[in-house]
């Protein structure tokens, strides 16, 4: 029997790289397939390929490993391309930060506002040539993408080829947390009271504890964007409905626990599943700096700094297992990203259910765009993916997200074709943006501070 093929370019990365390849080495459906690993950071391929070895031999998963810089070497005949790059991440990402700070905006700066056209282009700068190989060398393959922004992402290979893409992330899980907080009593869930999220490694790994048991207590229907869907529906396991009791109880928490989100509640009666740090991505609320809203929400900033620090930690880490001085069997526990689940539900058709992927938008948000990208419920089988239908989101919230799909639309035309006035155009309609001269502006200080990872601005 022939194997497939699985391909995951970006494997050499800390935390994406051991993740994703934990969850395909123990995934059983997926076991005497081949595996190629690519990255063009050497040293970092050739450690998670040596813990791949271990974890083959030790895992009895039968998969034929290889790894490589050269990604035509890897994508000819490929199944399933899974997608994770970054360029000059925590670099770039301070810059995009700092920079908008000069005129007065205080934004997240990865997903949404001005930062993120930037953030888009400099990405597809990177993955259309990579989607260009696909078509040539594996047309039929299907692309599993986690780069951020990751409706853009997945729009621009939508919009402009012909590949088979899937949009993936994991935001929903703080839906749940912020839900297992506020019905902790209700549900019998073990959370700290005092419990409010920032960025540290024991927040987030209370995080985890929270999710994990409310996952096992609750089920949430969420759909909209991608770091910008809304709960419709909140049942528990035997089907009572606990969304008008999660509304009451949230708008009871804590004022200081996630307050924006609290605030969105109590306008439209509707929960919002991201937590203030991206939802304030998409929204004119929190970027003022004259007005210091961002401070005024608590808006907790991601630390740059332990990014990196974590990740040195983890290729230490790595570099141990890959040796054989450490035990893996923790990695069978790991949390992933679902890769597996999903490649593993289309090449076994076993019609799973996904909570939350990113696809094309035919029908399954009845009061957006068709056509677009929406993250959404979905079944999974040989066919492909296929988004369900959720009905309309609550008009209001219909239009934030509209306005954001128009802005998407604009960045990605900027990000592929290198099109100037298409990447003014989504600045000037950004909800961060309140000065049209600002807009140009903004454009010509991005694009001259980061001009060499933008080569289609100058080609």
């Amino acid at each position: 029997m022939v194997r497939k093929k699985i391909v995951v370019i970006g494997a050499g990365s800390a935390s994406f790289g051991i993740s994703t390849l934990a969850g395909i080495m123990r995934n059983p459906d997926l076991h005497g397939c081949e595996l190629c690993l690519v990255d063009i950071n050497r040293e970092g391929l050739e450690a998670i390929e040596k813990l791949a070895l271990r974890m083959n031999d030790e895992w009895h998963a039968d998969m034929r490993i290889s790894a490589t810089e050269q990604r035509k070497d890897a994508l000819s005949g490929a199944d399933y391309v899974v997608l994770s790059i970054a360029v000059d991440r925590e670099n770039r990402w301070r810059i995009d930060h700092e920079l908008a700070k000069e005129y007065g905006i205080m934004h997240y700066a990865e997903n949404g506002g001005p930062a993120a056209l930037f953030h888009t282009a400099r990405n597809l700068a990177q993955i259309m040539p990579i989607i260009k190989d696909m078509e040539a060398l594996c047309p039929n393959a299907y692309l599993l993408n986690f780069t951020n922004p990751v409706p853009r992402i997945a729009l621009a290979v939508h919009r402009y080829s012909s590949i088979r893409t899937i949009g993936i992330c994991h935001q929903l899980s703080f839906g749940y947390m912020m839900a297992g907080y506020v019905l902790a009593q209700d549900l019998g869930i073990d959370a700290p009271r005092d419990y409010r999220f920032v960025w540290t490694d024991e927040s987030s790994q209370i995080e985890r504890i929270i999710v994990e048991q409310a996952i096992q207590k609750i089920d949430i229907l969420a759909a909209g964007i991608n770091h910008f869907t809304w709960m419709l529906d909140v049942r528990t396991k035997n089907g009572e409905d606990l969304y008008p009791l999660l509304k009451k109880r949230f708008l009871k928490a804590p004022a200081d626990f996630e307050p924006l989100t609290q605030e969105m509640i109590r306008i439209f009666d509707c929960v919002p599943v991201p937590g203030d740090c991206h939802l304030c991505e998409y929204l004119p609320y929190t970027h003022s700096m004259s007005r210091n809203t961002w401070a005024k929400y608590n808006i907790q900033m991601y630390d740059l700094n332990r990014g990196s620090k974590n990740r040195e930690r983890m290729w230490q880490n790595i570099a141990q297992m890959g040796r054989g001085e450490v035990p893996i069997d923790s990695l069978k526990d790991a949390h992933t990203e679902r890769a597996e689940l999903i490649i593993g539900a289309i090449k076994t058709n076993s019609h799973a259910y996904e909570a939350a992927v990113n696809v094309p938008n035919v029908g399954c948000i009845e009061n957006l765009p068709n056509d677009t990208i929406v993250e959404v419920p979905a079944v999974v089988d040989a066919a492909g993916v296929y988004g369900l239908s959720v009905g309309r989101l609550p008009e209001p919230v219909a239009e934030l997200c509209r306005r954001q799909m128009t802005i998407a639309e604009l960045s990605v035309k900027a990000g592929v074709e290198g099109d100037r006035k298409a990447a003014i155009e989504a600045l000037a309609l950004d909800p961060m943006i309140d000065d049209p001269s600002l807009a140009s502006t903004l454009f010509d200080r991005y694009f001259d501070v980061h001009r060499d990872f933008l080569p289609q601005f100058t080609s």
